[in-house]
């Protein structure tokens, strides 16, 4: 093996090639152990789902904060499509993908290729009361439940790209510790309240489990990155916390009492019990609200200097959300051109040719 891009276990195994026996030796630091990727994705634009949102919203509210409630959150900019794209261009080393969604596919998915599964919300809440749910941090608490999940996997928002390659160090020690990446972003020291955005109320909750349970006080945010999880370090956290975690679970809509598991959470809690260590990736987070967006796009796709990137929206309005695709759909298409193995294969058609005019008689 003469990369750590390419181990035996990925997408497509490369062939057997001669070497010598010195290039065979195992080093300590390999990872050995399988890793899998979960996605959460939702398509915003699908009437049937915007119907079953508008049911629950009408009765509990479309959420606490502008920020939970702004379309912005469940546009789709089929950012899925790409971020799979930078998946199978710099992760190939993944053993197989999870997409989590509420009773939709992307048309353009291929459901047969061996390596990615389709799981619906049905298949992981073992309350079905609490569907359909439209709460990100709800639908968080259950990834650990997906039928064959690897102990070992990077979750990963649909709006979350790899900008270069990475190896499976990039997210994991060897010895099956995970890595987090600790943002410079504080969480405010003050209790949750209605004022919060819902990651710093959800940052906020998660402190007051961590401090009741190891008498440590977190401060900071996590990157907007891939997050690297195990499954055991969240079923524990279930087993230690259970009331929060049902209740999240049980919140349709995005709710002060939420707590972020396996982005926040799960992180510090397995640093306070020996199996996570903070970690450094290079990194961009895009507010695609912002005026200055377009030229650092341009700068991104020339330097490609990152190894993750987030390209995240939470307060436009749907006339802004037309401008965006116009510039997202350029950039990720030069970013990411080829299409991956996970995408169905489209017929081209010629287009029709006019039928030549009569020569004119002489």
């Amino acid at each position: 093996m003469f990369t750590r891009l390419a181990p035996a276990e990925g997408w497509s195994p490369g062939p057997l090639v001669r070497t010598r026996p010195e290039f065979t030796t195992r080093l300590p630091d390999e990872v050995r152990f399988p890793i899998d990727v979960v996605y959460t994705w939702v398509d915003g634009s699908d009437p049937q789902w915007q119907r079953r949102r508008a049911a629950v919203t009408e009765g509990e509210g479309a959420g606490y904060h502008e920020q939970a409630a702004n379309a912005a959150r469940y546009a789709n900019r089929d950012e899925l499509r790409y971020s799979l794209r930078s998946l199978h261009l710099y992760a190939p080393w993944v053993r197989h993908i999870y997409i989590v969604t509420d009773r939709q596919v992307p048309d353009w998915l291929a459901l047969d290729h061996p390596g990615i599964t389709v799981v619906d919300h049905q298949d992981i809440f073992d309350d079905p009361t609490v569907l359909p749910t439209f709460n990100s941090h709800a639908i968080e608490t259950r990834l650990h439940h997906i039928k064959g999940l690897a102990e070992h996997f990077l979750y990963f928002n649909d709006d979350v790209f790899l900008g270069s390659p990475v190896t499976p160090q990039d997210f994991f020690l060897a010895n099956g510790v995970t890595k987090f990446f600790p943002s410079r972003a504080l969480i405010p020291l003050a209790p949750a309240d209605q004022l919060d955005v819902p990651v710093s109320a959800a940052g906020k909750n998660n402190r007051r489990l961590l401090e009741g349970r190891f008498g440590a006080t977190v401060t900071q945010k996590m990157k907007h990155t891939p997050h690297a999880v195990r499954t055991s370090v969240l079923a524990e956290i279930e087993r230690e916390f259970p009331d929060p975690i049902r209740a999240t679970m049980a919140n349709r809509v995005r709710s002060t009492s939420d707590i972020s598991l396996p982005s926040s959470l799960h992180h510090y809690y397995a640093f306070l019990t020996g199996r996570a260590v903070p970690s450094q990736l290079r990194y961009d987070y895009f507010d695609l609200a912002r005026p200055t967006i377009p030229g650092r796009l341009a700068r991104l796709l020339r330097s490609r200097h990152c190894q993750a990137f987030c390209l995240n929206d939470t307060v436009s309005s749907e006339h802004d959300l037309a401008g965006q695709l116009a510039l997202l759909g350029p950039f990720l298409d030069a970013y990411f051109p080829v299409p991956s193995p996970l995408e169905r294969a489209v017929t081209r058609q010629e287009p029709r040719q006019p039928c030549p005019s009569p020569s004119p008689s002489r």
